[in-house]
């Protein structure tokens, strides 16, 4: 199996056509299968940054490029854009229904804080996803739990750094991951407590509504859940097919309310569109995504906020991705552009330019390396920073 294809069956039990299972164990208890799979991955990172005009540790927290650092080389040992991870998995057939439990946990390898933390300090451990499914080919899939968003799930998914690294979240810190494109094109897809209903897929098409316990807005970081009058609502449709020129195009939808603390209500509200499609040894992709109530990196929270406290003005965001791949043999070269713009909470844009090459040492282990140049502007000027790693993820 391809490593691309079994990162999307970890994410979220989300399987590409003929992608199979993510873990490489399994076995028989009692009517059951178990299975039991994971990754690790590594990458040292030397990352450079340019201050410019808006200085380091500026006020726009939606600025991304220099974040924290002065204008000096940092060096790091961390995790990529992945976190490593152990999956369990069990999944059974009773009175005619597939039933699944799923249980994900990511670790970090530095330590809690980020890379300069005390030494004795602990890293972190994240229990992403917990969820279970059943269904059959008559009614399709029930997924109720905690697992990732519908909305810019497939932009992620088929980022070139999804394996990788691309950008640090500050050029002193990685932190327990690196930002990849979150910021750069797409927002991040969260993990979300959620109920949602797949139907049968016919001839290529799919589709999944579903709801999610709703994020506060505006007043907790990291989009903490709240509780509201209503749920959020979110869905997608997609169109996979084969042949010479094989592809896929999607496209999502996320709408909540939001009490804010002025005592008015909104919402949060985006739409996405995601296509690729392969050429003989060529991939292209693209996305484009715009968002109402939500900055260009997360759906909710006060770290970037989609509202002014003050006014109760909801953000407008927009971003997209262009990306181009090339395979001969084991190697894979890949370059994504993308680009992000916040026009009204916090008026930023932040741009991200990623070439890779991705070699498979073996099907279980991928040897890489990126660089990366970042730009953040604002009214005021624009910062830069740039980003080259070397590491290695092993799946198992």
């Amino acid at each position: 199996m391809k490593l691309s294809k079994l990162v999307m069956a970890m994410l979220g039990g989300v399987c590409v056509a003929g992608a199979g299972s993510a873990q490489a164990a399994s076995w028989e208890a009692g009517d059951w299968t178990l299975g039991l799979g994971g990754n690790i991955n590594a990458f040292y990172t030397v990352t450079s940054c340019d201050s410019g005009d808006l200085n380091a540790g500026g006020t726009t927290l939606a600025r991304l490029a220099c974040g924290s650092a002065t204008n000096t080389d940092n060096h790091s040992v961390s995790n990529g854009l992945l976190p490593a991870s152990l999956n369990f998995s069990a999944k059974t057939r009773q009175d005619g229904y597939d039933l699944g439990a799923n249980i994900n946990v990511y670790y970090g390898l530095t330590s809690q804080g980020g890379a300069g933390s005390d030494a004795l300090a602990f890293s972190t451990v994240d229990a992403r996803q917990i969820y279970l499914t059943f269904g059959n080919a008559n009614m399709g899939t029930i997924t109720m739990g905690r697992n990732f968003g519908l909305f810019a799930l497939d932009a992620i998914l088929n980022d070139i750094s999804l394996i990788g690294s691309g950008p640090t979240f500050t050029a002193d810190d990685p932190g327990h991951t690196t930002l990849g494109g979150l910021g750069y094109g797409y927002p991040y897809t969260d993990r979300l407590a959620q109920i949602n209903w797949t139907l049968p897929t016919s001839g290529g098409f799919s589709a999944t509504i579903g709801v999610f316990n709703p994020l506060d807005g505006v007043e907790s970081g990291g989009g903490k859940a709240a509780g509201n009058a209503n749920p959020g609502f979110h869905g997608k449709v997609g169109y996979n097919w084969e042949g010479s020129t094989p592809g896929m195009i999607s496209a999502t939808y996320l709408v909540q309310d939001v009490d804010l603390t002025t005592g008015a209500s909104s919402q949060i509200e985006g739409w996405d569109i995601f296509g690729k499609v392969s050429i003989d040894n060529f991939g292209l992709a693209g996305y484009y995504f715009q968002g109402d109530g939500m900055s260009t990196l997360a759906l909710g929270g006060l770290v970037f906020p989609g509202f002014n406290q003050a006014t109760g003005q909801a953000e407008e965001s927009n971003g997209y991705y262009l990306q181009g791949t090339y395979q001969f043999g084991k190697t894979k070269l890949g370059l994504n552009w993308g680009e992000s713009e916040q026009k009204k909470v916090s008026p930023v844009e932040n741009r991200r330019v990623t070439l890779g090459v991705y070699h498979n040492l073996t099907s279980s282990l991928t040897l890489m390396a990126e660089y990366s140049d970042m730009e953040s502007k604002t009214s005021v000027g624009s910062d830069d920073t740039s980003a080259f790693n070397l590491g290695a993820i092993l799946f198992f």
